[in-house]
């Protein structure tokens, strides 16, 4: 581990920038990183940790990574270091394509100290610090503090439709489960209306969850579902006829109790979100670490995700739709 001084500001803070390369000269990409993070007014680097090669992430075929983390002390505002960050990359021909695709030299913002935030550009500590042991490798190596942590940024209250019949408790459930996916939606950089699909479906899922069974068999009209499975099926036909017509957010709704294999990634990450939202009580460490999995690894994520849900309601002698068994079916 190489050093090159202490935080000498007051208003500095420490940040943890990991560098990757797996095209070209992988070597000459990460020391033009180094060099030119120490170029940047405002950011001194402090200490680099060792380089390690790892296998890439995602399914894109492609070559694996030279990686390394740097601690730098910086004036800089996180959104601020961002663009510098990425304006390093261009120099270096990197080129967004295509998420998980091969890259000349890639930089991210894993930690700053004192610093947890969720926007559109930034989410901080980065949501994949538990899915990637080299990165957890790299921090113990340059001395980051623990996470304060496990849990997400907490969730602010959400705005639900007039028609909506929830508990404060619930509300405050709902709350989670929309945090969790904006979240998610942010840090796998998925278009604009994806993002906002995820964010509908999360916000409505409950719409109805506190309401009488009567209100909720005339909406859904389906007699099979026990009661705790009806107020998907009467939220989404209540979307319905006011007028939603993407397809991804009433099926998400629709099926989010029961699971259902012909989900897109709206359905699925609901599903994911609903199980794993932090204010559970229920193997909480686990689940965390699941859910900081997500962005990184996501249908690996979903399938654990349906295997402990059908275990869970097998265990508990619930009843198994067969919308759930054919999930199962299709994933397992």
């Amino acid at each position: 581990m190489k050093s090159t001084g202490p935080v000498s500001s007051a208003t500095d803070r420490v940040a943890y920038i990991a560098l990757g390369s797996n095209v070209g000269d992988r070597s000459a990409h990460l020391a033009h990183g180094r060099a030119r993070l120490a170029q940047v007014p405002g950011v001194r680097v402090l200490r680099e940790s060792r380089i390690e090669e790892t296998a890439p992430l995602g399914d894109v075929p492609q070559g694996p990574y030279l990686n390394q983390m740097v601690a730098i002390a910086t004036t800089l505002s996180p959104e601020s270091l961002l663009d510098v960050l990425h304006a390093i990359e261009r120099e270096r021909g990197r080129e967004r394509r295509e998420r998980w695709g091969p890259r000349t030299l890639d930089l991210d913002i894993v930690l700053v100290e004192g610093v947890a935030s969720t926007s559109d550009r930034l989410v901080l500590p980065h949501p994949a610090i538990g899915a990637r042991e080299f990165w957890q490798r790299e921090l113990a190596e340059l001395d980051a503090p623990p996470l304060a942590s496990t849990e997400p940024p907490a969730a602010v209250d959400v705005e639900l439709p007039a028609w909506a019949i929830v508990t404060d408790k619930r509300r405050a459930h709902i709350a989670r489960v929309t945090a969790l996916l904006d979240e998610w939606a942010i840090a796998m950089q998925l278009p604009a209306a994806e993002r906002a699909a995820w964010h509908d479906a999360g916000r409505y899922h409950d719409a109805l969850r506190d309401a009488a069974e009567p209100a909720l068999r005339a909406l859904a009209a389906d007699a099979s579902y026990t009661l705790p499975m009806l107020h998907g099926p009467a939220a989404a036909a209540r979307l319905e006829a006011e007028g939603e017509t993407r397809q991804a957010v009433l099926d998400a709704i629709r099926y989010h109790t029961v699971g259902w294999p012909g989900w897109d990634r709206t359905g699925r990450a609901l599903y994911m979100a609903d199980f794993l939202e932090p204010g559970r009580r229920f193997a909480r460490e686990e689940r965390a670490r699941l859910t900081r999995r997500v962005p990184a690894e996501f249908d690996q994520v979903f399938r654990e995700v349906v295997r402990r849900r059908i275990e869970w309601a097998v265990r508990e002698g619930k009843l198994l739709y067969p919308e759930c068994v054919a999930l199962w079916n299709q994933v397992r």
